[in-house]
Order: C-alpha cells, then structure tokens, then sequence
C-alpha cells in the first residue's frame, strides 16, 4: 500500500489521487477524512450510465461505501492500472487469474471480431455501447421475450398476437412488444383448464341430460331466469318473515305516500329505477306469492316467464302461489349447474372457443415459441459479459475523477479544469463565473445557502431555440463588484459541453463580495438616503409653491381681493425677494462661520466622521467575508460535506474573474470618443458654460425683482 499525500487546499487538507495506488488508498482512509460523504448523481456531470452503476442502491445518490465498492469491483478485473482516465481499454489489462476475467476477456474479443475489428488489442467505449445497441435491436438479444417480428411462421405469428390480446404483453429490449414464458405457460394452462371445464358441462352422444344439465339444453336458459329474479323473490320472503315476527313492521316495508310524491310523472327514467328498487309485491304474514295477484310491474313479465318456463315444469304442474319452500325445492334442481357456473376456469381464453383452443393445444405452437425463447435466452450471459465489458471501460475512464469530487476537491481549486458540479461558465456584466450548479428548486435552495455568506446570482438558463428547454443554476459572485448586477440583468451560458445558452438573474442572494464592497456600503445607504430626502423636500416646496401661486393668481381677478391684481404681484415678489435675501444672509453667515474655522480642524471632523462609520465597516466586512463557506452552497443542492470550504481573496478571484485580451494585442489609451466630439463642440452641454449663465443671471434676477418692490411700494 503506498503512502498517503494529503495536500493543502486553501486550509484543508485533502488526500492526493493521481494514480491507481492513491485511489486504492481510500479503502484505508476514514470517512471523516473525505471532503463529501454523499452526492446526488444529478448534480454530477459525468456518463450517466457510469453514475447509476457506482450508485448500486439505485437510491440516486452515491455514498463513500459505493465508492469502495466501485473501487475493488475495478482493481479485481484489471490488472494493470496505469490508464485510469483513458476510455479505451487494453485487453492485455483485463485480469484473467480467474474465472470472471477471462469470460469478461472472451466478451471483449467477441465484441471485436463482431465489429470486424482491424485492431483485437485495444476495445472503446464506443464500440462496446454499439455493439450492445445491435444485439439489443437484433432477434435474440438475451431478454426471453419474443415479439412477433423474430418468428417467421405465418401461423405461429398469429397464435403469438393471440396470446398477447389475451394474456397481455411486455416490451423486450429493441422497444418492441412481445411475451415471455410466463405468458406461454399461462396461455396453455387457462386453455386446458377452460376445455376441462366446458367438457364438465357437455351433454354425452344418446344422452339428454346429465347431473350438471339436469334439464339438458334448456339447463342454462332456465338458470338465468331464475338468476334474474332470486334476488327480489328472497327479498319478498324475508319481509313477510319480518311481517309474520312483528306486524308493526309494515310501516317500515310499505310504500310511503311521501316518495310517490317526490317522483316525476314525466320522468320515466327515474319511474323505472324506482320501480326495480321497490318490493317485488306487497309481503304478508302468510309468506305467500300471488303469482296472479298484484306484481311490481318492472318484474311482471319475468315473473310470468319464470311460471310457464320453470316453475311449471319443475313443480309438475301450473302453480299460481309460490312459497319458500317450493321456492327452494326449484332452485335446489339446478344447484349443480350453479356449482358448476361459479367454479368456471379459463375465463381469459373462454371468447376464443373450444376448437380454437383445441387446435392451438394440439399445435406445435408452444414448442416452436418455448424454442425461440430457448434461443433468446442463450445469449443472455454473453450480453451480461458485454454489459461487464462496458461497466470495466467505464469505470476505467471515470472512477478516479469521481474520487477526486468526493473524496478530495481537487479539481475545483484549479482553474484549467472542471468540478463535476461544475456544469459552465457564466458570462454577466464583464466577469466570468466558473463557481456554478445545477439547481432544481431555488426556494429550498436558498433557504439554506444564504447560510454561505456568499453572493449567489440564481440564473435562468434557457436554449436561443427553444424556449421551452431550461433550466436554472446558482453562480457564485466571489470577486469584483456588484454594482452592474440585478434581477433581470442578462448575459449568456456555456455549458460544459460547448453550447451557448442565454441566461437571465431571476433572484440575488446578496452579500458583501469584497472588502472595497464593505467600506462602500455605508456612504452608497448615507447618499441613497439624502437623495431621497432631497427629493422629498423639492417636491413638498414645489407643492407647496404651486399651491401659493395659484391662491395668487385667483386673488387677481376678484374685485374685493384686497388690492387686486398688483397685491397679488407684489405679495409673490415680495415673498420670492425675501426668499432669495434670506438665501443670501444664510450663504454670507455660512461663509462667515467657515471662514473663522482653522482648515486643519475641518479636515480632522472630517476624518473623525470617516473614521467613525469606515472602521466599523471594515471590521464587520472583513468577519462577514471570513464566514464565506463553498460547502453550504453544494448543500443546499444536497451534497453531504464534511469540512468547511473557506472562500478566501485569492479562491475569489479563481471563480470570478474579468478575461484577459489576447496575448499578442495592444491598447491605445487615447479616448477616441473625444476626437468624434469635437465635431459637436458648439452644440454639446458644457459644465462651465452651466456656471457662468447661472452666476450671472441669478444676480440679474435678484436685482429686477428688487427694482419691481420698490415700484410696487
């Protein structure tokens, strides 16, 4: 066994796999070692075939015990280990000190030479999965079950459809319908079950009748009429049992006034269900049935046809009154038959008939579909071995960057190669953010990543093409600013595997990126703050401004206004002049005031008020960026992560970065939007022509409205 490397990442020590030895060794490494103790496989981009192998529990995540098992599943049928990485395996590699390896090794080389391979030494990835994609569309490919299309019998085609509308189907491998033995052996066994039982029920050559056809022909025919009625003609003989124990019943048992009323005489629907849920005819104490007397009418004719086509003729004679007893005595005669209906077998086979069945036992169907699946199933284990042939190549190419996902976290501390979370790069607002993940459901998501103290941009990722093909990732923003970024802010995706996707910000997780972002933070809410104030006072003066002019402007057309039109004039100007006067003592007493105050003094309250919001921005800043944790957000997406994964300056610029321009360009510092200006000069806005106009006509303004007082006055 080799020794251990643990290598130093960012603060956390992680074993080293860079070859066969160092993931042989994590057999002997604890658990609580290992970066990750469990992965979803949906958030891994690898071969997803390889994915649900290592995940032998199917429960859709891969656990360290899986891992191992993988491990010494691939060590025990390869021998030499040194192209771990490689999809192309060697057979020279395949193990064949036991029996497992050199059917495995038989498999790989019938493989070849069915590709009609010029090279037998060497087997792909490629070739394995083609040849299985043949075999699984060809006749036999291993499953047992036979489609209708593998048999070139016209009559055995047909009887195999028989089969499948009676017994049912299942799709083989190719994706085609057809059956297996089970189906067959049902088949055949209803079909001779079916055939004993009808031969029960038959009438012998020179016979009339027998136990089972106590009245021969006419035996199932009377049987339904007495079917049809036992029912009612029971309920009738037990009413008139509960009538004979307690009289009182009857109130109970008799038609009530109240429901006639509810029915609708135009309904006849609702009249002939009520019918069949009423009393047979109105029971009595003596038990008896007048078969001529007063009879429900939704029964009359059945019970007509009862008398005449079996009461007569099993009570010797014309009867007019039915009690329990002869009741009975009838129903007694063909208790056989009914024995006889209620254990019927076959019942799937039955519409088929009794000469079909009997040609088909008597076939050679069953031999010719049992020989087929027979066939199929020879090639079973040869599939398997291919199925091994693929698992081995497979792992061989994948196994040790899994442990590298799992085990440590190599890869993602270094920016030439991928995590296999990792699933693209985000280009947005001037920045590359390789730190990215799958995300299924943002809510939950983010109920437990804003734990991570890390800017995360939640990214609906959508095809140019097809706008119904999307879906969303989280992106980490580690490094830079974030003052170009917001809901809705868009930029493009590139996948793993080189497409381009457009991508939207659909929500913000937001946190300090940097430190510079922490100091900034206070003076961005002070300004935010004062332009709203700001803004709320010009529009209160404004209002009220407006108000005073209007009232003035009323004012002048009224006679009794108190001065009329020249009061309302000079009351404006009056006010405006005291206004800007007022303006003018504030800036001179201002000026004054500043002028006795040493410069040293106001720059130290400067600094002092600087120092008093800066500092405490730098300490809760630089502890919040301290807190920034990777791992939370690979749990939120369901990863089980042993140790914190800090995010420091340096990974923060690893994952978020602005690219560089091609190494053989050159920049040219001139502006060369000043020289496309110059040919507006005259006409664009100018700052300092803004001052002038402004320092010259507001003095001018104060001036006249000065002039027009002392008019006025």
């Amino acid at each position: 066994m080799a020794k251990m490397i643990f290598k130093n990442y960012n603060g956390n020590y992680q074993l080293s796999i860079q070859n066969a030895q160092d993931l042989e060794n994590i057999q002997m490494l604890d658990e609580s070692c290992w970066v990750a103790t469990s992965i979803p496989i949906d958030n891994i981009n690898c071969d997803v075939l390889f994915a649900k192998h290592v995940d032998s529990d199917h429960n859709g995540r891969i656990r360290t015990d899986e891992l191992k098992e993988a491990q010494s599943w691939l060590f025990h049928f390869l021998k030499n280990r040194e192209d771990l990485g490689n999809d192309t395996l060697k057979l020279s590699n395949i193990d064949t000190s036991h029996p497992e390896g050199q059917k495995l090794l038989s498999a790989a080389e019938l493989i070849l030479h069915n590709l009609d391979s010029s090279n037998t030494e060497k087997i792909t990835l490629h070739q394995v999965q083609n040849i299985q994609k043949i075999m699984a569309n060809g006749i036999n490919n291993g499953d047992g079950i036979i489609p209708p299309e593998a048999i070139d019998d016209p009559d055995a085609v047909q009887f195999l459809k028989v089969v499948i509308e009676t017994m049912g189907s299942v799709m083989d491998a190719s994706n085609k319908v057809g059956i297996t033995q089970n189906h067959l052996t049902e088949f055949f066994q209803e079909a001779e079950a079916y055939l004993t039982w009808k031969a029960q029920g038959e009438i012998a050559e020179g016979e009339k009748t027998t136990k089972i056809m106590p009245w021969g022909k006419d035996t199932p025919q009377a049987y339904q009429i007495i079917t049809a009625l036992d029912e009612k003609i029971e309920e009738y003989f037990t009413q008139c049992s509960l009538l004979d124990f307690d009289p009182q019943a009857s109130e109970k048992i008799k038609i009530r006034q109240e429901e006639i009323n509810k029915l609708d005489s135009t309904n006849h629907v609702d009249i002939e269900s009520w019918l069949k849920n009423a009393p047979l005819a109105l029971p009595g104490t003596d038990g008896i049935l007048d078969l001529e007397g007063k009879i429900n009418p939704a029964y009359k004719n059945s019970l007509s046809e009862l008398k005449e086509k079996v009461l007569k003729p099993a009570l010797e004679k014309s009867i007019t009154q039915l009690n329990q007893n002869k009741w009975n005595k009838v129903k007694a005669i063909f208790l056989p038959y009914r024995e006889w209906m209620e254990n019927k077998q076959g019942p799937r086979v039955e519409g088929l008939g009794r000469d079909k069945l009997k040609a088909f036992l008597e076939g050679p169907y069953k031999e010719q579909l049992t020989q087929f699946m027979t066939k199929d199933k020879a090639v079973a284990e040869e599939l398997a071995q291919i199925h091994n042939v693929e698992k081995l190549v497979l792992y061989q190419k994948w196994l040790l960057e899994l442990a590298n996902n799992l085990v440590s976290f190599s890869p993602i501390y270094n920016p030439d190669l991928h995590s296999l979370f990792e699933i693209g790069k985000l280009i947005i607002d001037s920045k590359e953010l390789t730190f990215t993940i799958r995300v299924p459901d943002r809510q939950k998501h983010k109920e437990i990543a804003k734990n991570s103290y890390i800017y995360l941009l939640y990214v609906e990722v959508s095809r140019r093409q097809d706008k119904g093909d999307k879906f969303e990732i989280a992106a980490a923003v580690t490094s830079g600013e974030a003052d170009g970024l917001r809901i809705g802010k868009r930029g493009i995706f590139l996948s793993i595997d080189g497409q381009e996707w457009d991508a939207e910000v659909v929500d913000i997780i937001t946190n300090p990126i940097s430190l510079w972002e922490s100091i900034k933070a206070p003076f961005q809410q002070l300004s935010n703050f004062i332009e709203k104030q700001i803004d709320k006072f010009n529009k209160s003066q404004y209002t009220a401004l407006e108000s005073g002019i209007g009232k003035s402007f009323s004012n002048m057309g009224k006679p009794n206004a108190g001065g009329g039109s020249s009061t309302a004039i000079r009351d404006l100007l009056l006010g405006g002049g005291i206004a800007i006067a007022a303006l003018g003592s504030a800036f001179a007493y201002i000026t004054k005031a500043l002028s006795q105050v040493k410069i040293i003094h106001v720059i130290l309250t400067i600094l002092g008020i600087a120092s008093v919001i800066i500092i405490p921005s730098i300490i809760m800043g630089f502890l919040r960026l301290r807190r920034r944790n990777m791992s939370v957000v690979l749990e939120a997406s369901g990863w089980a992560i042993n140790p914190p994964m800090r995010l420091t300056r340096k990974l923060g610029r690893i994952f978020t970065h602005k690219a560089s321009f091609p190494k053989d360009s050159r920049k040219e510092h001139r502006d060369i939007i000043k020289r496309f200006a110059r040919k507006f000069a005259d006409s664009s806005f100018s700052l300092s022509r803004l001052v002038i106009t402004l320092s010259i006509a507001l003095p001018l303004l104060w001036l006249v409205i000065w002039v027009i007082i002392h008019i006025l006055y």
